[in-house]
């Protein structure tokens, strides 16, 4: 993380307008943690902006049991294309969906969720790598299998694992918290 995390949508509009060609000709990127904020932080932004927004996870084919490569690259890129700038992209594993599916953005927004009380932030273990991948995965299988209810147990997979297992590679090796301007949204 270069700078310090951003706390409201106009600090983070006064960063994006500083970004070559300002914020109406951008494609802003908006990455997170699964349930974070991202749509509702994409959409504000845009009703602000005058741009529109594109979520990853309506490109997604379903059940898949992993992301990035169940994204529908060709629709994407078309939405892209055929998107009003500023272009607010938002989803999980941004960098990796964008490097499969051939497109860029110029910005990049990391959303992080912090709880108001302590201003701890949750998923810093996984999203700051702070552990090698293997072990935060080990980490999860054993919380998983402490509170599973069936009978299922031993030795679990990475595809058992399903997004929490990618995200955690993703973070590995994207490292997109550091690549970011960082946007804090408290609990």
């Amino acid at each position: 993380m270069k700078d310090k995390p951003l706390k409201s949508q106009e600090e983070l509009h006064v960063r994006l307008a500083q970004f070559r060609g300002g914020v109406g000709g951008l494609r802003i990127g908006i990455d997170g943690m699964d349930g974070v904020g991202k749509s509702t932080l994409a959409r504000e932004l845009a009703n602000r902006l005058g741009g529109s927004v594109i979520s990853l996870d309506d490109y997604l084919t379903k059940r898949q049991n992993s992301y990035v490569l169940h994204i529908r690259c060709d629709d994407v890129k078309a939405a892209i294309s055929a998107s009003k700038l500023p272009t607010l992209i938002e989803g999980v594993c941004l960098l990796a969906v964008a490097q499969r599916c051939g497109f860029e953005v110029d910005a990049l927004v990391y959303v992080r969720r912090i709880s108001g009380n302590s201003g701890i932030w949750h998923e810093e273990e996984i999203c700051m790598a702070l552990s090698p991948p293997d072990e935060l995965k080990q980490k999860e299988r054993a919380l998983r299998e402490a509170f599973s209810t069936t009978e299922k147990s031993g030795n679990l997979g990475d595809d058992d694992l399903g997004l929490t297992g990618e995200l955690i590679d993703y973070h590995a090796r994207w490292r997109p918290v550091e690549r970011a301007l960082v946007f804090d949204i408290g609990l």
